[in-house]
């Protein structure tokens, strides 16, 4: 990081992009919803995209060092945004590290240790869906038996009970914490005798620190390593699954679900419903593309000032989110296709708790759908293993990109303020990211608890809940940035305007979404949070935003005026460095004259000379005259 060359080429970029492809997995949008997502991408993320990565490119610094240095009042939209993405990484770690523990769970024991009922942590409820009986008159297609004596709404598969009361050891309520999960459903766990999910997390963030200390230029070759890896994991899944399945199961469930039914645009009965499916896509695309956060700018900054990264690195990362979003999706569809046919007697999977026919989100996708599969379709287990190791490398990758940004705004700030450590980037680059390494670990152990999915919840639904606050601000601040510098006035116009615009539709639907599920109570697995966490979880909303001010009154007190030139340095920031016709700064020194350069050809023909600086002899050099930091010096002498 502080490096003045690019860290990232256009490859390597398009291979890191691929990480918000880990919600793929979880949040799942039929056809008519998948079409807004990409009318969505194209029309309201491509002009934030630009202008956020075009600034990080040319001004070679992060969302807080480009408002600081161009608008200081808006400083703390930049400190907001890297409190928000570091309570992200604060949710999402625990999560990655199930996905984790699930592959290395696939490979232990066959049949899968979630596949059946009849086990210690399940109770009266668990329908075994994978018990077969012969049919009758002899004939060999099997039928699957349900509990009769369980009410239908209380039914659940024994990979959910599974997943909460051995995997989790789910507590009843949010409040009850007792300790952590040990883990006995398998002989080689019953011999460590410890609780291993805070160690996996610990684990976790000990390799976000080992691949991202060393810089974004060492961490680019790591991630396009992983994003490699990831894509071809993916795709064998996918390959598998629609070689090996049925395939008229998998294409009737594909044409089921991707159906595009144009009746509820074009005729209307409900409006809801209208809005409700537009809102899907939406939810998909503004929760995995980190369009409005603080990574895009750092993006920027690592892929270089050169022109072709600067105008097409934005584009790269939208091809490359519209191409691979569905993958996961298409890769789960033959393994669900095929799922739903063998059990399409039941009610259990249409109306009970594995409800895959519905829309939205659903993390029981990933914890309950596909190893359900994976136990009922005898999916080998090297390919249940990649699936689940797929999405941990996605997952992993996000929280190094996000570990990435927040480190190289914090150094930047810190090299900025203090000059002395300019030259001791790489040393502060590690420091930072060790100490945020051990605060997400020690504050993350609470998720890793009995009671630790509670809070995975109630942080995912804190911090998206006062976004379109966001939005708006960050689309102000960065289109007046952005109009500031010397591109074309023709592109700063149109891009401006079309930023505007579709920073207030994102803003428009966060604010829907945000009345809309205002009267809703927080709930999880049938527990309904009490008013103590409520008011914690608007608590945690509103951190993010106490920035905002602070650090404009922070940039205020820095600087030393009168009242006037206080207010002036807010609103317009420092004066911009010297730039060479390409954009970049310092401009360098110019060559050495030649050696006739003395002669009477060195005049022009005003009688001016060429060279008016090469006659200056070093006795006439003053060093006192040199500036303090020696970074500063251009003297050819």
């Amino acid at each position: 990081m502080g490096e003045t060359f690019a860290q990232w080429n256009l490859l390597q970029l398009s291979l890191i992009a691929v990480f918000p492809a880990y919600l793929a997995y979880i949040r799942t949008v039929d056809g008519m919803a998948l079409i807004s997502l990409y009318v969505y991408l194209f029309v309201l993320c491509m002009p934030a995209m630009l202008i956020q990565m075009k600034l990080g490119g040319y001004n070679q610094k992060g969302i807080v060092g480009l408002l600081s240095q161009h608008l200081p009042i808006s400083k703390g939209v930049g400190v907001a945004l890297l409190v928000d993405l570091f309570l992200t990484c604060l949710y999402v770690a625990p999560l990655v590290c199930h996905f984790g523990m699930y592959a290395i769970l696939s490979m232990m024991e066959q049949p899968y240790v979630w596949s059946s009922c009849g086990n210690e942590w399940n109770t009266e409820n668990c329908v075994d869906i994978h018990q077969k009986v012969q049919a009758a008159g002899g004939n060999s297609e099997k039928t699957y038996t349900i509990n009769n004596g369980v009410a239908q709404n209380l039914r659940v598969t024994p990979e959910l009970e599974f997943y909460h009361n051995a995997y989790l050891g789910l507590s009843d309520s949010i409040g009850n914490v007792t300790g952590f999960p040990v883990w006995n459903f398998t002989t080689q766990l019953q011999n460590v005798g410890i609780s291993l999910l805070p160690v996996t997390l610990a684990v976790l963030w000990i390799l976000v620190f080992l691949f991202t200390a060393f810089g974004a230029r060492v961490s680019g070759w790591i991630l396009f390593v992983l994003g490699l890896a990831f894509v071809g994991m993916l795709l064998a899944v996918l390959g598998y699954g629609y070689n090996s399945l049925d395939s008229d199961d998998s294409n009737s469930f594909l044409l089921t679900f991707y159906n595009l039914n144009f009746r509820g645009f074009l005729q209307p009965v409900d409006t809801r419903v209208l809005i409700n499916t537009a809102s899907e896509g939406f939810d998909l695309l503004m929760n995995s593309l980190p369009v409005w956060t603080a990574i895009p700018v750092t993006m920027g900054k690592f892929t270089g000032q050169g022109k072709i990264s600067r105008n097409l690195g934005w584009l790269l990362v939208i091809v490359t989110y519209a191409l691979i979003i569905q993958v996961p999706q298409l890769a789960m569809a033959p393994y669900i296709g095929n799922l739903l046919t063998k059990v399409k007697d039941t009610k259990v999977l249409r109306e009970g708790s594995l409800n895959v026919t519905t829309r939205g989100m659903s993390i029981q996708l990933v914890f309950n759908v596909m190893p359900a599969a994976f136990a009922e379709l005898e999916i080998p287990p090297v390919y249940a293993m990649l699936f689940f190791l797929s999405l941990f490398i996605c997952g992993f990758m996000f929280l190094c990109v996000a570990m990435l940004t927040i480190v190289d705004n914090i150094v930047d700030s810190l090299t900025t303020r203090f000059v002395r450590l300019h030259d001791r980037k790489h040393c502060c680059t590690f420091v930072t990211t060790f100490f945020l390494m051990v605060a997400l670990i020690c504050m993350g152990l609470l998720m890793t608890t009995t009671a630790g999915f509670y809070y995975v919840i109630l942080l995912d639904q804190s911090v998206t809940r006062l976004r379109f606050i966001t939005v708006f601000i960050l689309a102000v601040s960065v289109i007046i940035v952005y109009v500031k510098h010397t591109f074309s006035i023709v592109e700063r116009i149109l891009i401006s305007i079309w930023c505007i615009l579709a920073a207030t539709a994102t803003a428009g639907f966060w604010l829907y979404s945000f009345i809309m599920y205002l009267g809703f109570p927080l709930s999880y697995n049938g527990h309904e949070y009490t008013k103590v966490f409520d008011l914690i979880s608007w608590i945690i909303s509103a951190v993010p935003y106490i920035a905002i001010p602070a650090a404009a009154m922070h940039s205020c007190g820095l600087f030393e005026g009168t009242c006037k030139e206080r207010m002036q340095y807010m609103f317009c920031g420092v004066q911009d460095e010297p730039r060479d016709y390409q954009g970049y700064y310092p401009a360098p020194e110019p060559s050495a004259p030649p050696a006739y350069s003395y002669n009477t050809n060195s005049y022009n023909r005003n009688g001016a000379m060429l060279y008016p600086m090469a006659d200056v002899h070093k006795d006439m050099y003053d060093p006192e005259l040199e500036p303090l930091d020696t970074r500063l010096r251009s003297s050819q002498i």
